[in-house]
């Protein structure tokens, strides 16, 4: 008989504590973003001039500049993409390590002095091709805390039930890099030159990076809350963040590939320069729209479903241009994964690992994701090289992205407490 009833007290106390929780949810989702928006507007600030912002979307700005000066070729130098996200690599998992053990906010305001002098040591450049890429790389190492790996941190321990829609605001910051430093620093580099664009590139990531920086300790949850310095910062290594692990590499290969060889595909099938140039910029449309209607889907829904659903789109958009169908719907499904891929890596860690290690598991997620960027669009280009066209490429990323899509579904619920 006691056991009845004590049965039936649990089950009536489960119930009652179910409808609390539905009917203060709303309540309190609304009560986190408003004391939180501040830590968002900081991130994404931090987040757009940071090396995954105005360090990436300034890049192509440098080209015709440098060919002209020194004679090198186009691909002598965007090259230095690929040891900027090498940068990344090698910098994100010790600077996660390093967040979850000390907090955020010593690392980002270490960088963002650090980054501006760097910019400063690459406007000194010479004619070496070498000396270019040795300083694109510091500059990526100087900014490791001016990455997702550190402000994607502080978002998430600052929000929960509106986690998802925060880290998509956040991530809103590099969609605005992406137009505004064309846009501002492109005329500025005409009229001054490119060293002396470099030298505003630093003054901007200071004046904007190291007041935000000051805020990056709101991330932290109460000293009372977290365990000691020694019980965090581990790498967690179980099933469902080896599956992520895996999926930011190759989600990392394959969206590059496809992102940065779109307009020459579409100019290699007769679409004019400046056409195929307006179809790319629907990409960075669809990125903000994305980064936004993803991040509030995951606070409703169960991620991994969304995240299967948007990146179906790539797969439709690699059949499209494999059978030379419209070029406008495969960049706007191209400008979805892209907008998905960072924010989906960022929340899925939230919900499979422990927060306390959110900075170290997280950061060896963005530097398998930063690798794979990396090396794609060479390898990309090198099979349009020996086949003369983009078929295999394609077809090689169709199958990738149906593979990401099987590691997607195999996640399963989010991991207890």
């Amino acid at each position: 008989m006691f056991f009845i009833e004590a049965s039936a007290g649990h089950s009536w106390q489960c119930q009652r504590e179910k409808m609390t929780e539905v009917t203060t949810t709303p309540v309190s989702s609304r009560s986190e973003f408003i004391s939180g928006w501040p830590t968002v507007l900081a991130a994404a600030l931090a987040i757009s001039v940071g090396m995954m912002g105005v360090g990436f979307y300034s890049l192509g700005l440098f080209v015709t500049p440098l060919q002209a000066e020194f004679g090198w070729t186009r691909a002598q130098v965007s090259g230095a993409a690929t040891f900027q996200q090498l940068g990344i690599f090698l910098s994100a998992p010790i600077v996660g390590r390093l967040a979850d053990r000390f907090g955020n906010r010593r690392i980002a305001i270490a960088s963002y002095i650090a980054t501006p002098l760097a910019f400063l040591a690459l406007a000194q450049s010479g004619p070496s091709l070498t000396g270019w890429y040795a300083l694109w790389l510091l500059v990526s190492l100087a900014g490791c805390g001016t990455t997702p790996a550190i402000w994607a941190r502080v978002v998430s321990l600052r929000f929960d039930h509106q986690r998802g829609l925060a880290l998509g605001l956040m991530l809103m910051g590099t969609g605005a890099a992406a137009m505004v430093a064309p846009a501002l620093l492109g005329p500025f580099i005409v009229a001054h030159g490119w060293r002396a664009g470099l030298i505003a590139l630093a003054t901007v990531v200071a004046v904007i990076g190291i007041p935000v920086s000051l805020l990056a300790g709101r991330g932290e949850p109460a000293s009372g809350a977290t365990p000691q310095a020694g019980d965090r910062g581990r790498i967690e290594i179980n099933p469902a963040t080896v599956r992520i692990a895996l999926i930011g590499f190759l989600l990392g290969v394959i969206v590059a590939a496809l992102i940065v060889h779109l307009v020459p595909m579409l100019i290699d099938r007769g679409v004019a320069p400046v056409e195929a140039a307006r179809m790319a910029a629907l990409v960075g449309m669809a990125v903000l729209v994305a980064r936004l209607v993803v991040g509030w889907l995951f606070d409703r829904f169960h991620a991994p479903h969304v995240a299967f659903l948007f990146l179906t789109a790539p797969v439709i958009a690699c059949a499209i241009l494999y059978l030379h169908g419209p070029a406008i719907p495969a960049a706007l499904m191209l400008g979805l994964a892209a907008g998905a891929e960072v924010d989906m890596l960022a929340y899925f860690t939230s919900r499979y690992a422990a927060l306390k290690n959110y900075g170290a598991t997280y950061g060896v997620v963005l530097g398998l994701f930063s690798l794979g960027a990396a090396f794609g669009p060479p390898l990309f280009g090198a099979a349009v090289d020996a086949t003369g066209h983009a078929d295999l490429g394609l077809v090689i990323c169709g199958f990738g992205l149906v593979a990401v899509l099987a590691l997607i579904a195999s996640l399963g619920r989010y991991r207890e407490g």
